[in-house]
Protein backbone atom coordinates (compact mmCIF):
# COMPACT_ATOMS: atom_id res chain seq x y z
CA UNK A 1 0.00 0.00 0.00
CA UNK A 2 3.01 2.43 0.60
CA UNK A 3 4.18 1.90 -3.10
CA UNK A 4 1.19 2.53 -4.44
CA UNK A 5 0.95 5.92 -2.23
CA UNK A 6 4.19 6.91 -3.33
CA UNK A 7 3.56 5.70 -6.81
CA UNK A 8 0.73 7.86 -6.98
CA UNK A 9 2.54 11.14 -5.43
CA UNK A 10 5.54 10.61 -7.77
CA UNK A 11 2.73 10.56 -10.86
CA UNK A 12 1.15 13.61 -9.16
CA UNK A 13 4.97 15.29 -8.83
CA UNK A 14 5.73 14.18 -12.14
CA UNK A 15 2.28 15.64 -13.88
CA UNK A 16 2.87 18.74 -12.60
CA UNK A 17 6.39 18.94 -13.46
CA UNK A 18 5.10 17.46 -17.03
CA UNK A 19 3.29 20.91 -17.93
CA UNK A 20 6.35 23.04 -17.84
CA UNK A 21 7.31 24.91 -20.96
CA UNK A 22 10.53 23.02 -23.65
CA UNK A 23 10.27 19.58 -22.75
CA UNK A 24 9.48 17.19 -25.08
CA UNK A 25 7.10 14.51 -24.93
CA UNK A 26 9.80 12.13 -25.74
CA UNK A 27 11.94 13.16 -22.62
CA UNK A 28 8.42 13.06 -20.23
CA UNK A 29 7.83 9.43 -21.34
CA UNK A 30 11.67 8.52 -20.61
CA UNK A 31 11.39 10.38 -16.97
CA UNK A 32 7.90 8.36 -16.21
CA UNK A 33 9.50 5.14 -17.43
CA UNK A 34 12.29 5.67 -15.55
CA UNK A 35 10.49 6.29 -11.78
CA UNK A 36 7.82 3.56 -13.06
CA UNK A 37 11.34 1.14 -12.97
CA UNK A 38 12.52 2.47 -9.79
CA UNK A 39 8.97 2.05 -7.98
CA UNK A 40 8.60 -1.17 -9.41
CA UNK A 41 12.27 -2.83 -9.40
CA UNK A 42 12.03 -3.65 -13.15
CA UNK A 43 15.14 -3.25 -15.27
CA UNK A 44 12.75 -3.77 -18.36
CA UNK A 45 10.96 -1.41 -19.97
CA UNK A 46 7.42 -1.34 -18.61
CA UNK A 47 5.74 -0.23 -22.35
CA UNK A 48 6.15 -0.97 -25.65
CA UNK A 49 5.37 2.00 -28.36
CA UNK A 50 3.79 0.61 -31.70
CA UNK A 51 5.85 1.49 -34.83
CA UNK A 52 2.96 3.89 -35.65
CA UNK A 53 2.92 5.48 -32.76
CA UNK A 54 7.09 6.35 -33.30
CA UNK A 55 6.33 7.20 -36.84
CA UNK A 56 3.36 10.01 -35.83
CA UNK A 57 6.15 11.16 -33.30
CA UNK A 58 8.83 11.79 -35.75
CA UNK A 59 6.57 13.37 -38.57
CA UNK A 60 5.12 15.92 -35.83
CA UNK A 61 8.32 16.88 -34.17
CA UNK A 62 9.38 20.48 -35.22
CA UNK A 63 12.57 21.10 -36.73
CA UNK A 64 14.99 22.68 -34.93
CA UNK A 65 15.49 25.87 -36.85
CA UNK A 66 17.36 28.15 -34.22
CA UNK A 67 20.37 26.87 -34.67
CA UNK A 68 20.75 26.65 -37.92
CA UNK A 69 22.22 29.45 -40.20
CA UNK A 70 20.23 29.80 -43.20
CA UNK A 71 22.80 30.84 -46.12
CA UNK A 72 22.09 33.22 -49.06
CA UNK A 73 21.15 31.47 -52.19
CA UNK A 74 24.56 31.72 -54.56
CA UNK A 75 24.60 34.14 -57.07
CA UNK A 76 23.31 32.99 -60.42
CA UNK A 77 25.90 32.30 -63.44
CA UNK A 78 25.93 35.08 -65.92
CA UNK A 79 25.55 35.21 -69.08
CA UNK A 80 27.91 37.08 -70.89
CA UNK A 81 28.30 38.45 -74.41
CA UNK A 82 31.11 38.36 -76.18
CA UNK A 83 31.20 40.29 -79.35
CA UNK A 84 34.04 40.19 -82.05
CA UNK A 85 35.40 41.23 -85.05
CA UNK A 86 38.04 38.42 -85.48
CA UNK A 87 38.80 34.76 -83.31
CA UNK A 88 39.83 35.34 -80.24
CA UNK A 89 42.32 32.68 -78.26
CA UNK A 90 41.32 30.20 -75.46
CA UNK A 91 43.15 32.65 -73.12
CA UNK A 92 41.24 35.87 -74.74
CA UNK A 93 37.96 34.47 -74.09
CA UNK A 94 37.98 33.18 -71.10
CA UNK A 95 39.65 36.78 -69.54
CA UNK A 96 36.67 38.65 -71.55
CA UNK A 97 33.74 36.25 -70.00
CA UNK A 98 35.27 36.24 -66.40
CA UNK A 99 35.84 40.23 -67.01
CA UNK A 100 32.05 40.42 -68.06
CA UNK A 101 30.87 38.35 -65.17
CA UNK A 102 32.93 39.26 -62.04
CA UNK A 103 34.87 36.12 -62.10
CA UNK A 104 38.30 35.33 -61.43
CA UNK A 105 40.48 33.16 -64.30
CA UNK A 106 43.28 30.82 -62.86
CA UNK A 107 44.99 28.79 -66.18
CA UNK A 108 47.47 25.69 -65.55
CA UNK A 109 50.23 26.36 -66.99
CA UNK A 110 50.21 23.76 -69.38
CA UNK A 111 47.44 25.41 -71.11
CA UNK A 112 48.08 27.02 -74.26
CA UNK A 113 45.85 29.78 -74.16
CA UNK A 114 46.70 31.21 -77.65
CA UNK A 115 44.93 28.30 -79.28
CA UNK A 116 41.97 30.14 -81.69
CA UNK A 117 38.54 28.96 -80.36
CA UNK A 118 35.32 29.72 -82.97
CA UNK A 119 32.99 31.24 -80.74
CA UNK A 120 29.29 32.66 -81.31
CA UNK A 121 28.38 36.24 -80.61
CA UNK A 122 24.97 35.38 -78.96
CA UNK A 123 24.80 35.57 -75.22
CA UNK A 124 25.54 32.18 -73.45
CA UNK A 125 25.86 31.27 -69.39
CA UNK A 126 29.42 30.94 -68.37
CA UNK A 127 28.78 27.13 -67.91
CA UNK A 128 28.05 26.43 -71.39
CA UNK A 129 30.78 28.48 -72.61
CA UNK A 130 32.82 26.61 -70.46
CA UNK A 131 31.41 23.36 -71.85
CA UNK A 132 31.76 24.13 -75.45
CA UNK A 133 35.72 25.42 -74.75
CA UNK A 134 36.47 21.82 -73.19
CA UNK A 135 34.57 20.07 -75.74
CA UNK A 136 36.80 22.48 -78.52
CA UNK A 137 40.16 22.91 -76.90
CA UNK A 138 43.03 20.70 -75.31
CA UNK A 139 41.50 22.84 -71.65
CA UNK A 140 39.45 21.43 -68.92
CA UNK A 141 37.17 24.69 -68.32
CA UNK A 142 35.44 24.28 -65.00
CA UNK A 143 32.79 27.36 -63.25
CA UNK A 144 32.81 27.68 -59.51
CA UNK A 145 30.04 30.14 -58.94
CA UNK A 146 30.18 30.09 -54.93
CA UNK A 147 34.03 31.07 -55.73
CA UNK A 148 33.07 33.53 -58.57
CA UNK A 149 36.24 31.40 -60.69
CA UNK A 150 36.76 29.79 -63.87
CA UNK A 151 39.69 27.46 -64.25
CA UNK A 152 41.21 26.07 -67.16
CA UNK A 153 43.19 22.59 -66.19
CA UNK A 154 45.14 20.18 -68.39
CA UNK A 155 42.54 17.33 -69.79
CA UNK A 156 42.60 14.01 -68.17
CA UNK A 157 42.58 11.24 -70.53
CA UNK A 158 39.69 9.04 -70.28
CA UNK A 159 40.11 5.58 -71.37
CA UNK A 160 36.96 4.03 -72.38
Amino acid sequence: MGKLICAISMLLALNSAAHAEGITQEHKDAIREHYEKLILGSGQDLTVRQPDVMLYRRIFTKPNVVDTRPLPPPDQIPWPQIFKTQNLTLGEILHLASAASGYETAFDPEIDQRQVVLLNTAPNSLRDIAEYLTRVSSAQVTVYPEARLITATQKVPTNG
